[in-house]
């Protein structure tokens, strides 16, 4: 594992705590500690800021946060860990980071989104692709896709990836309060071929897509349930997870049912 030095990470801390020292990064839980693994934005390295499952902090994050998607903490205090303990976080977690970090305290807890922007236009490989914002239509090189695809209230590229001669993009569909998100995929092919997924989500706009090449496009999101129902069942909502899959020959799962 590549180590960062004490004084680098503390200048690390430092420097977070100047700007009120909000953390971030994907959460991965473990029996005794759990992590969030970010990259610095000064070297690009990849950090883990990790904490005591058991703990107080610890339990404050995990009753707000969901392994595997973006968890922010608008407050907190850090502090650099000793190698001994660098060593056994070393030992303890699938992701080895370039330093660890130790989260002490933690307020303001909650998901974030992941997304690569909120798009009108996209030159990709096989032509540009681009949102009719009159009608939030999606075009490829000026002209409606078939089948059409529209938005709700708005329409917008969030993410895209190369998977072999494939371009894959992943489109958002703003709605209202009742459901604020839903997705699609869309492939285009060298020829311009199109395959559209199904339109998918649980209504929540908060997403953690991942690219693999073997694979595909995974899109994690937690659950959702509207200002309308009660506060528990919202609550119980935000703490599910559900994953959706895409890959190039258009083939869509959800949470591992078989293809459609």
């Amino acid at each position: 594992m590549k180590k960062t030095t004490a004084v680098a990470l503390a200048t690390l801390c430092l420097a977070s705590l100047a700007t009120a020292e909000v953390t971030q990064g994907v959460l991965e839980k473990g029996p005794a500690y759990s992590a969030l693994f970010s990259a610095s934005p000064e070297s690009g390295d990849l950090i883990g800021f990790a904490f005591k499952t058991q703990s107080t902090v610890g339990r404050a994050i995990l009753q707000s946060c969901l392994p595997g998607l973006l968890c922010k903490i608008e407050k907190s205090a850090t502090r650099p860990v000793s190698d001994a303990l660098s060593d056994t976080l070393g030992q303890k977690f699938a992701t080895q980071p370039a330093g660890w970090i130790e989260i002490t305290q933690a307020r303001n807890i909650g998901m974030a989104p992941v997304v690569f922007g909120y798009e009108k236009t996209l030159k990709t490989r096989h032509g540009m692709v681009s949102v009719r914002e009159e009608d939030n239509t999606l075009l490829l090189k000026g002209k409606p896709i078939k089948p059409a695809i529209e938005g709700n209230s708005g329409l917008d590229i969030v993410a895209n990836y190369e998977l072999g001669a494939i371009d894959v993009l992943l489109l958002q569909s703003s709605g209202g309060t009742a459901c604020p998100a839903l997705f699609r995929f869309v492939n285009i092919s060298p020829g311009g071929v199109l395959r559209v997924s199904p339109e998918f989500g649980t209504c929540s706009d908060i997403i953690y897509p991942t690219f693999d090449s073997k694979v595909g496009v995974t899109v994690a999101m937690v659950g959702f349930r509207g200002p309308f129902e009660p506060a528990a069942e919202q609550r119980k909502a935000a703490m599910t997870k559900t994953v959706y899959r895409w890959n190039a020959q258009g083939q869509f799962t959800d949470n591992q049912k078989p293809p459609r």
